[in-house]
């Protein structure tokens, strides 16, 4: 069982319940050497159009600035405070990368103890689309084109569900298939992670999100076979926890089965470079 987890959600992204406490009580439990919480950076107008924003900015349902400046973060330096003698609690957020909202992630950067990237979002010819339900033969190179910028900046610990993109990608007969583009996505991403030393994390909220499908939407076997093939690459375990007992559950035990089967090397505990 891992006892370290670096992807947590906390009430203020409006699609996750618990605070800080909440998830440190079950991490504590559970003999927990580190904690991050990395809960949703705010999408800001900014970033988008007026219609995209409608679309996207009220469908995830983020914290405001505001919120993260003036709750969010004074919680967790509370938390890390008060239990520094008992583990150790890092500060993060999760944020998407855009050609137009570098510079956010760059002063965010400067407030918490890490930044991961998790590309939900992408941008196609001027517009955005979402990973889970328009990624297909024609846009997946921009998809693609995400992960790359995002892990170049330098700016990332972590590549968050890397394999996304599999959630609901089709080919050019339109059918869910890992196609040789699939493969070619995966070598890339794979070898920028190596390169631009980011972890890459086997997500476990992906096997949640696959419990009505036939097979798991992700994590995806054949990008963490291609994966297996790479001895130089960091991987974690990450729960995605929306729940603080997400930080120990069944889908935690069944990523880590599936990471022994492959012969995938899972770190312990990740080192901030970033």
């Amino acid at each position: 069982m891992i006892h370290a987890n670096y992807h947590s959600h906390l009430v203020y992204c409006k699609h996750a319940a618990g605070h800080a406490e909440d998830y440190i009580q079950v991490a504590l439990k559970h003999n927990f050497k580190e904690l991050g919480i990395s809960d949703h950076a705010p999408l800001l107008p900014c970033f988008m159009s007026v219609s995209e924003f409608e679309r996207f900015g009220r469908k995830y349902n983020t914290m405001t600035l505001d919120t993260a400046l003036t709750k969010y973060l004074p919680e967790v330096e509370a938390a890390k405070e008060k239990y520094k003698n008992q583990i150790k609690i890092l500060s993060a957020f999760e944020i998407e990368y855009f050609s137009t909202s570098e510079f956010f992630a760059r002063y965010l950067r400067k407030k918490v103890d890490y930044l991961n990237l998790g590309v939900h979002l992408f941008e196609y010819k001027d517009q955005l689309l979402s990973s889970y339900s328009q990624v297909n033969h024609k846009t997946i190179l921009s998809y693609l084109d995400a992960c790359i910028k995002g892990m170049k900046t330098g700016l990332f610990n972590t590549l968050v569900h890397p394999d996304l993109f599999m959630f609901g990608y089709t080919d050019k007969n339109k059918e869910h298939t890992f196609d040789e583009q699939c493969a070619y996505v995966s070598k890339k991403i794979i070898e920028t992670a190596i390169e631009c030393d980011v972890y890459l994390e086997l997500n476990a909220n992906g096997i949640y999100n696959s419990r009505f499908a036939s097979e798991w939407l992700y994590p995806c076997r054949e990008f963490w076979q291609i994966a297996s093939q790479y001895p130089n690459l960091k991987i974690i375990i990450g729960a995605d926890a929306h729940t603080p007992d997400a930080l120990v559950c069944d889908y935690i035990r069944q990523a880590e089965e599936f990471a022994k089967e492959l012969g995938l090397k899972i770190q312990d505990t990740m080192e901030v470079k970033h």
